[in-house]
């Protein structure tokens, strides 16, 4: 799989956002073609969210109505010696807590978000995604982090 990062420059800090702080992915073509798509895309894949009260199921289409407030990451992440990633905790002025990441790469993102002036909430691993791959059928993914700003 190839993934490569745009390039940007000369940004003035009082005046950028988190496409300038954090260059968006482009992702292969040929990565792109392995997964199946289609019109019923949203109602095939799904989401799963975990709440006190237990794990919360729904299709894709449906996840911006699933509630952010009490959810809890559906996976946790731990470090120990010698590992070869970078984990560790980076406080978010936006949030008032630490936040927890497993790469430096995690962390910029974290970084940025809290830069851009209007993030309100991070969830760290907020959701699984079942999808689906012409190739290899369901897969599974948890994201990073969940960004909740002020103006959506």
């Amino acid at each position: 799989m190839f993934v490569t990062v745009s390039s940007q420059i000369g940004v003035r800090s009082d005046r950028c956002g988190l496409e300038e702080l954090f260059p968006a992915y482009v992702i292969d073509q040929a990565v792109w073609e392995r997964l199946r798509l289609g019109p019923d895309r949203p109602r095939r894949w799904m989401g799963a969210w975990r709440t006190p009260n237990g794990e919360v199921g729904c299709a894709v289409r449906d996840l911006g109505s699933m509630p952010v407030a009490g959810c809890e990451p559906v996976r946790r992440f731990s470090w120990r010696a010698q590992q070869r990633h970078r984990p560790g905790l980076e406080f978010l002025v936006s949030t008032g807590r630490l936040h927890g990441f497993e790469s430096l790469e995690e962390r910029s993102l974290l970084l940025a978000l809290d830069f851009v002036g209007t993030l309100v909430e991070v969830v760290p691993q907020p959701f699984r995604l079942r999808f689906e791959t012409a190739v290899d059928g369901f897969r599974e993914h948890t994201p990073d982090f969940l960004a909740v700003f002020r103006d959506g």
